[in-house]
């Protein structure tokens, strides 16, 4: 039913509500029109909080070792093997104003027995300063101590201490294993934790023992990369040049992995989807704001003669105008709202299938009304002076 517009005074309230009953009236048509906004709204907030989730989750690839870190291998040059000096690798944090600490590893892979069980683990050889660079925590034991840095101790990962255990012997602190012909004691397991991407080993999958005495059970046991932590702030790239020009020799080709660096190749290639996927959304949004336009064009033409009355009975060009730009606007944000609620839900199903924490952008809730309200006034606007033109005798007499 429609409703006289009561003159140049009436409220603002009494004309979204009357705008409100007229959309109503429109039913399937409304409807159509709101459902292209609702669709464009949907995939631009899916969108902007899929890439917000996914710079989290990039994040979390450096959560325990930080962004401020490098990660030093050495390859074989030739036939000799790739060793470096650890004495250099000891004297950076001194001779580089950069380097806040330095760790030396030596890696490689060995069968581990007992109790009957055999199980192939990664072998990692470094000095106690490791535990607490890494932040390598503990279920259950202790990290050796700088003493026991040529003795047969050991702390193995979570996963691998399940993997040697048996139905009635769990594997753990005093447990006995064989590496390599060496009998070596197990001091700690580690807490099961999330591999990173700077991570020398899967730690849940390795054992790692001393540096010391590490040509037990690896080859040359000497060290073959290492760690380093840099000062917040200090520039990567520079630093990295000057530390592999510190480190190499004529047996080794140093490769560097700057977390920094990773982080941001990431960040620029999601923001690159990001980007496409939320031009696809704009033009979807483009297009439900012209299907808007079509219909209060077509809802002026069906509504010549109340737009006649309205003039003869009072209203102003301006209130006509009024009234069919909070149409359009009404129309617009209502889809705008309904979109960012399936663009949350579409959000919510891309963490889950992903494997992500949840976590919604607040501010995107409110963009979507928002940025559909304009569209509203944009594309609202030209029906809106159309219908306020109107002659109202002629709009008076049509059909």
């Amino acid at each position: 039913m429609l409703i006289a517009l009561p003159g140049v005074h009436a409220r603002l309230g009494d004309t979204l509500a009357e705008a409100w009953s007229n959309l109503r009236s429109q039913g399937r048509r409304s409807a159509l029109a709101l459902l292209g906004i609702m669709i464009g709204t949907a995939s631009i907030i899916a969108m902007l909080n899929g890439g917000h989730m996914a710079q989290r989750e990039s994040l979390k690839l450096f959560a325990k070792l930080g962004v401020d870190m490098l990660q030093v291998g050495a390859a074989p040059t030739g036939d000799r093997p790739a060793l470096l000096s650890k004495a250099a690798i000891d004297a950076l944090p001194r001779t580089d104003p950069d380097v806040v600490e330095a760790v030396p590893l030596a890696g490689g892979r060995a069968p581990a027995r007992t109790g009957g069980k055999t199980v192939d683990l990664a072998i990692l050889a470094a000095p106690p300063a490791l535990a607490t660079l890494a932040n390598l925590r503990l279920a259950a034991g202790r990290h050796p101590a700088a003493v026991e840095d040529c003795a047969l101790s050991a702390v193995l990962g979570d996963a691998a201490a399940r993997a040697l255990s048996g139905p009635a012997a769990a594997v753990g602190p005093g447990s006995k294993v064989l590496i390599g012909g060496y009998g070596y004691t197990v001091v700690g397991v580690l807490a099961p934790l999330t591999p990173e991407t700077l991570d020398p080993v899967d730690y849940n999958m390795a054992v790692l023992v001393p540096l010391g005495c590490a040509a037990r059970i690896i080859p040359h046991g000497g060290p073959t990369g290492l760690l380093v932590r840099l000062r917040p702030g200090a520039d990567t790239q520079a630093a990295s040049e000057r530390i592999t020009a510190r480190l190499t020799t004529p047996d080794a080709k140093l490769t560097v992995l700057d977390a920094r660096s990773i982080l941001r190749t990431m960040q620029e290639q999601k923001a690159v989807h990001s980007r496409m996927l939320i031009g696809i959304g704009a033009v979807s949004l483009l297009v439900g704001g012209i299907g808007v336009m079509n219909v209060m064009l077509m809802s002026v033409m069906e509504r010549q003669r109340e737009i006649g009355l309205r003039a003869a009975t009072g209203a102003t060009p301006t209130d006509i105008r009024l009234l069919f730009l909070v149409e359009a606007v009404l129309l617009t944000i209502a889809g705008g709202t309904i979109g960012s609620a399936l663009g949350a839900a579409i959000a919510y199903a891309i963490a889950r299938s992903s494997g992500w924490d949840f976590d919604l952008a607040p501010w995107t809730l409110a963009l979507g009304p928002a940025a559909a309200g304009g569209m509203g006034l944009v594309f609202g606007l030209y029906p809106a002076i159309t219908a306020s033109r109107l002659n109202p005798i002629e709009a008076l007499r049509a059909d």
